[in-house]
């Protein structure tokens, strides 16, 4: 199944609920969307106002300038800590230590 957003909102402080077509729902911190490269398309994000301009397209989030992230990057964000998807993350490659929860 392709994950998809369903339905997004801006919670205030870089923080973003979202419902997604597995119907799980979460926060993201989207302050892990920042860079300080100021050539980065990335380095927009570190303005709060910027993150606020949010669009649900695709079934993803987007901003202004065609950046848009992929929803299982926010996915990640939304649920790092839940350890029942701690392998998927892995799969995904989202994960940097990931030796002990393949080989659970």
């Amino acid at each position: 199944m392709l994950l998809e957003i369903t339905d997004a909102e801006y919670q205030g402080a870089y923080r973003v609920r979202m419902t997604f077509n597995d119907g799980r729902a979460g926060v993201a911190d989207l302050h892990a969307l920042i860079d300080a490269n100021p050539k980065s398309v990335f380095a927009a994000f570190a303005e709060e106002a910027f993150v606020q301009q949010f669009g649900l397209e695709h079934g993803t989030l987007c901003w202004p300038g065609e950046r848009d992230v992929a929803a299982e990057y926010l996915y990640f964000l939304a649920f790092r800590d839940d350890p029942m998807l701690q392998a998927l993350f892995c799969q995904w490659g989202y994960l940097d230590e990931c030796t002990d929860v393949l080989a659970a």
